[in-house]
């Protein structure tokens, strides 16, 4: 009875020992770091290149470089908050990683919105090489995302102007004129036309324009392949009015959680490598729209010379109001606005544009 006694103890603690291995094994690497499930969020959706190929790219090659002991997982669409959450979510850590537009966040990021400015950028990856270079070289930049670990700032491409029935060529043309304008800067370059701008999300402008609610839209040509705006866009003028910035941060305690290697993997890819991927990704799909409008019989009003010199003649009110807006609260408005002209065109070198 005892040797019955004995054995069956015997037997209970060798299966004890071993669901405690297991659940280590579960928890833990074979090199003994507790396991990082990263939470990678964001507004797009679940076909976007940036979830499909940068996210995935993004977490692929942290897994491997960590052995495995890095996973993740993508939630596309706003699953986990809305647009205008993200970033506070990548702040407590409710995501570990988040992206989404910075002007969804009005007010908050007042420095970005430089990339908002009229004629700045003229693609997205110029315009995502444009906002690394001003965060890297600004510190006031910087402090606008110091409550996150940012991995990278990007842009879409520009916003062109487009319209089913009106035929716009000159500044004048824009006067009264009911316009879908993509952001507050949005509104300030409208109005600035004599437009009237017409807050409305993307998915709104297709029946918005076809039915005559509106009379244009400032969107990406990116927009016409996405929300098959070629179909309505009749008359695009492509000018680069404006471009919308983007952020990629992570939780700064995720950060930290990782080992040496880790983190001196990630802070190599932080920065320009995966700008240059998110901003292609939107030039991409940009060139697509482009093309299916043209096929579509589209005409295109190309911005040049004179012509170009008569809309920035009638923006230029737009760049000097931000700029002393930014002043009055002890930014470098100035310093930050006359760089991004300079970059503008060093960028654009480096590019052979």
């Amino acid at each position: 009875m005892k040797n019955m006694i004995h054995g069956r103890l015997l037997v209970f603690s060798a299966l004890f020992m071993i669901a405690i291995f297991l659940a280590g094994c579960n928890s833990r690497t074979v090199h003994g770091l507790e396991n990082v499930n990263l939470v990678i969020s964001h507004f797009l959706p679940g076909n976007h290149p940036v979830h499909t190929d940068i996210f995935v790219e993004f977490g692929d090659r942290l897994q491997e470089v960590s052995d495995g002991r890095i996973t993740y997982q993508i939630y596309p669409s706003n699953a986990l908050g809305a647009s205008g959450s993200q970033y506070d979510m990548a702040v407590t850590g409710e995501a570990d990683v988040a992206l989404s537009v910075h002007g969804y966040t009005n007010g908050r990021f007042p420095l970005v919105r430089v990339l908002e400015l009229p004629f700045l950028t003229v693609s997205a990856e110029h315009g995502s090489r444009l906002i690394t270079d001003l965060y890297e070289e600004f510190p006031a930049f910087q402090e606008e995302h110091s409550d996150t670990v940012p991995l990278w700032l990007f842009t879409a491409d520009p916003a062109q102007i487009v319209s089913k029935d009106k035929y716009i060529e000159r500044p004048e043309d824009m006067r009264g004129l009911r316009v879908r304008s993509p952001s507050p800067m949005g509104n300030d370059i409208l109005e600035a036309l004599g437009a009237v701008p017409v807050s409305m999300p993307m998915g709104d402008v297709y029946e918005a324009l076809e039915r005559g609610v509106i009379d244009a839209a400032m969107i990406p040509l990116e927009a016409l392949y996405a929300y098959n705006l070629y179909e309505v866009s009749n008359h695009i003028v492509v000018g680069h009015f404006s471009s919308t910035p983007f952020y990629s941060v992570m939780h700064s305690a995720t950060y930290h959680a990782l080992t040496d290697e880790e983190r001196e993997y990630l802070d190599r890819m932080r920065g320009v490598e995966f700008a240059v991927k998110s901003g292609q990704a939107w030039d991409i799909s940009g060139d697509k729209g482009r093309e299916l409008a043209e096929e579509n019989q589209a005409v295109f009003i190309e911005l040049e010379g004179e012509l170009l010199e008569a809309w920035q003649e009638a923006l230029e009110p737009v760049a000097q109001k931000w700029i002393q807006e930014i002043e009055e609260k002890g930014l470098p408005g100035q310093a930050i606005y006359e760089r991004a002209l300079e970059l503008k065109e060093v960028i654009k070198a480096e590019m052979g544009q």
